[in-house]
């Protein structure tokens, strides 16, 4: 009885605790999207002004860029192609690229060991129970590695809210950060290579990579679409046992 009674406590004041961390997780989220949006704004009225803004700090406008990117792997309801073609503005294509990396490896990693650590709930902060349900295959250990490589290398897929729910599979920290951020290079390279053909203004080809990328961003929409319905309908019998 001494152990039921305990377990009673401990349930409920986890209950207290996992109600409390949404709360604070949510104002976070408030909070840090209020503050990035700004510089998004600036970002694309005047690139100009934010390349002048981070070079203005020398080296430290390297790390301030890492935590800006960072800030919008987290908050990942901000779109990142702004992020990236200002990184190739501000730094080139290749330094643009470097740091665009760094800043959501890290991000990705942070994102990974809070969803491992509280759960469900904290993934379902920014992702619906019913797109949750849709990636359900990726618990599926035999074609987990190929299938994030894939969904991560393809353009188009939302990269970022897919990072709050990989943290509840299986796969291990290191795995799907080095991965994940690989994946990512064909994506934030042809963002950068736009921002640096901005920055020295050949528009044409400015133009040429955002038409390529939009198509290719169109395909990866389709493609990432036909892959979770396809699961999920495959799927779709045990989830209504379950309920």
């Amino acid at each position: 009885m001494k152990n039921d009674a305990d377990e009673k406590i401990y349930r409920k004041g986890r209950g207290i605790y996992q109600f409390l961390s949404v709360i604070i997780l949510t104002l976070l989220l408030v909070a840090g999207t209020l503050a990035l949006g700004p510089i998004i704004v600036r970002t694309a009225k005047d690139p100009e002004q934010f390349r002048a803004y981070i070079n203005s700090y020398g080296f430290a406008g390297r790390l301030i860029f890492i935590g800006i990117q960072m800030l919008q792997v987290i908050f990942a309801l901000i779109p990142g192609e702004i992020i990236e073609v200002g990184a190739g503005y501000a730094f080139g294509p290749w330094e643009g690229l470097f740091l665009c990396m760094a800043g959501c490896a890290m991000a990705s990693a942070l994102i990974f060991l809070l969803v491992r650590k509280a759960g469900r709930r904290f993934a379902e902060m920014l992702m619906s129970s019913e797109k949750l349900e849709k990636l359900k295959f990726l618990h599926n250990e035999k074609q987990l590695t190929f299938i994030v490589f894939l969904l991560y290398f393809i353009p188009g897929t939302p990269k970022d809210l897919l990072t709050f729910f990989i943290g509840l599979t299986d796969m291990k920290p290191s795995t799907f950060v080095w991965m994940t951020t690989l994946a990512r290079i064909p994506s934030i390279l042809s963002s950068t290579y736009a921002g640096h053909t901005l920055g020295v203004k050949n528009y044409t080809a400015t133009i040429v990579i955002f038409a390529v990328s939009a198509v290719v961003g169109l395909g990866g929409i389709l493609l990432y679409r036909f892959i979770t319905e396809k699961h999920a309908t495959r799927a779709a019998v045990p989830p209504k046992e379950e309920t």
